[in-house]
């Protein structure tokens, strides 16, 4: 057994020392700046892959996907080939830093390029095969739009790009694409398709990621608060002026719906290319609620005025029909005069019940009239 075991270790020695000693010879003529072409007219074909291997985060505020990626290149090298035959290896891996490399990058990334580490492995096969694979996380941009929200969808690109050339001197030669990621749970179900490959210019292939919200118990979170604050906007009008509370109902209510449209904003943020239907809302709502404040002062005015002159004549009235008493019982010879009351009577043209109904019957009205509005135009 410790035979066996020897002469295991003595072979992977002699293997390894032959990789050095290959490795040394193919690169004591190579120059890693220029380009590993037989002819400097000839075009380098460069083979990309890209594995998702997670996608860590999503977020529509920031319109930022982040994402865990293995960005693989592979091309051929004119320079760095041997028999394998007479060498009897068939591939040696080496350091990034010791062999040219195409300058391919993820172009959306909202980190802008990222730079190749020397150290990176790179694998050489004995036909000048180069091949490379960087696994790395990036932050791309996100086409958004929240219009829909919460039952929004987005598309995301992952692209990658060639650098800008005026002589084309690299191209992409083929573009394949694997998905690993599998979550278990997410908000978030992905989709993913290739994107078109775009040769005119700056060379560019890659994924788009489209997202679409899962209906789940965040959903219904959502939903539930600006049905209850329409409901609150509404029941300040169903609440009677005389309860004395229906200015500070209505007022806390105001609050409230500026609280949650802020709170709103910044989750949704202002990257959407589309408007947010539900945000729209809420900024109705805010509005409307704002002028059922305004209204319920006015109608409790209106209240306060109204009761307070019933009250003034029915004193008045009192106050006669006594002087009128006390009078005939102060002298009974005298004829009866009667007193009949001269008060100016004033038409009223409305009353603060009729105000409230008047501003209940426009707040409704107003609203179905924008969700009927905004469901038609997002089907």
């Amino acid at each position: 057994m410790k035979l066996i075991f020897g002469l295991t270790l003595m072979l992977i020695g002699v293997v390894a020392s032959k990789k050095k000693d290959l490795e040394d010879k193919i690169f004591r003529n190579y120059e890693k700046s220029q380009r590993p072409v037989l002819n400097d007219d000839n075009v380098i074909y460069v083979d990309v892959s890209l594995e998702i291997k997670n996608i860590l985060e999503f977020e529509i505020a920031k319109g930022l996907m982040t994402s865990n990626l293995i960005l693989g290149l592979s091309w051929y090298d004119a320079n760095l080939n041997w028999e394998e035959e007479k060498e009897n290896v068939s591939y040696i891996k080496t350091q990034l830093e010791k062999v040219w490399y195409p300058n391919v990058q993820i172009c959306n990334s909202a980190t802008g390029k990222f730079t190749f580490d020397g150290d990176t492995g790179v694998t050489l096969t004995s036909n000048g095969n180069t091949s490379l694979y960087i696994d790395r996380i990036f932050n791309t941009y996100c086409d958004i739009n929240v219009e829909k929200y919460p039952f929004d969808e987005h598309n995301c690109e992952i692209s990658v790009c060639f650098r800008h050339q005026v002589n084309t001197e690299e191209t992409l030669n083929n573009f394949v694409y694997n998905v690993t990621y599998n979550p278990a749970s997410t908000q978030w179900q992905y989709s993913f398709k290739d994107k078109d490959i775009t040769k005119d210019g700056i060379i560019t292939a890659g994924v788009i990621v489209h997202s679409k919200r899962n209906i789940s118990s965040a959903t219904i979170t959502t939903i539930i608060p600006p049905i209850m604050l329409t409901l609150l906007i509404i029941s300040v009008f169903l609440l009677p002026a005389e309860s004395g509370e229906k200015v500070s109902v209505a007022i806390t209510v105001f609050l409230a719906n500026i609280v949650y449209l802020s709170e709103t904003e910044k989750k949704l943020g202002n990257n959407s290319r589309e408007p947010s239907i539900y945000l729209i809302y809420l900024l109705i709502l805010t509005l409307v609620s704002g002028l059922s404040s305004v209204g319920s002062v006015i109608v409790c005015k209106l209240y306060v005025h109204q009761t307070g002159a019933n009250t003034n004549s029915e004193n008045v009235n009192e106050s006669n029909g006594t002087k009128n008493k006390i009078g005939i019982i102060g002298n009974t010879d005298e004829p009866n005069i009667e007193s009949k009351d001269k008060l100016p009577s004033k038409k009223r043209r409305i009353t603060y019940i009729q105000l409230d109904k008047i501003f209940l019957a426009a707040t409704v009205l107003f609203l179905v009239l924008y969700i009927v509005i905004a469901l038609s135009s997002s089907v």
